[in-house]
């Protein structure tokens, strides 16, 4: 039952949930079991790729018993790159990047061999298996959307790896109208996933001037360095990007003096 008295943490509060369609639910669910309302405002849109793009994709099945190993930065790119390749060979050292994308792989029967100790590219390239000494040479496969960050593949290759991007998604700006004043008005705190969706919000929204008073919550100090750039003014520092994460951090916000 969704609590409805003073007691909850998120009692009359309402939050904003930016995350693509289909990946706010878990979020949304947990901020109305502490007591908050919802607006979901996806300011991201993933995108399937063009019949050109699946044909390459389909080349590359032939190729994977080249790779010794899998990465994969998401949950979005555990289940569109499993589409296209379901059957991954026994041989690929799999690898994920936050406990979310461990489950998606998991629930897909597929084992995980290393995780990200704190759900990031740079908590990963931190870890011994991916220093020089160990990463050497290892052909690597990355699943991530089209013109993803350059940090984990442009390290491991400065690193001595060789590296393949398996890109098999697009996020895209959706097609969406501001948010009215109404909704805006009503509006306790916004939740963003990443510096796109930072930026995307800031696009649809025609500039911050209408969010800059409302509190930011953000998953990584390199979102936050944004969000400072862009002139918000109360910014609330989530642990990482998960649901669990944005909650208690949201909780912490508002149980606290401010």
């Amino acid at each position: 039952m969704i609590p409805t008295n003073a007691t909850a943490k998120l009692f009359s509060k309402t939050i904003l949930v930016t995350r693509p369609a289909g990946r706010e639910k878990h979020l949304c669910h947990l901020i109305e079991q502490a007591g908050g309302s919802v607006i979901h405002y996806p300011v991201i849109h993933i995108q399937t790729l063009t019949r050109e793009e699946i044909i390459k994709l389909e080349e590359l099945r032939e190729q994977l018993h080249e790779y010794s190993m899998a990465i994969f930065i998401s949950r979005t790119a555990v289940e569109q790159g499993l589409r296209y390749f379901p059957d991954l060979p026994e041989q690929l050292t799999v690898v994920s990047i936050g406990s979310k994308t461990s489950k998606s792989l998991k629930q897909k029967n597929i084992h995980v061999d290393i995780e990200a100790p704190e759900h990031n590219t740079e908590s990963l390239l931190e870890i011994a298996e991916f220093q020089p000494a160990s990463i050497q040479g290892k052909q690597i496969l990355i699943f991530r959307g089209i013109g993803g960050r350059a940090l984990l593949g442009d390290t491991l290759k400065h690193r001595g790896a060789k590296i393949r991007y398996v890109e098999i998604y697009k996020r895209t700006l959706p097609p969406l109208h501001p948010l009215t004043k109404t909704q805006l008005d009503s509006l306790d705190a916004i939740a963003v996933s990443s510096n796109e969706g930072l930026e995307n919000l800031v696009t649809l929204m025609h500039g911050i001037d209408a969010i800059i008073d409302i509190p930011l919550v953000l998953p990584s100090s390199r979102t936050a360095a944004e969000a400072s750039k862009y002139g918000f003014k109360t910014i609330i520092s989530a642990q990482n990007a998960t649901d669990e994460a944005v909650l208690a951090a949201l909780e912490q916000y508002f149980s606290s003096p401010h």
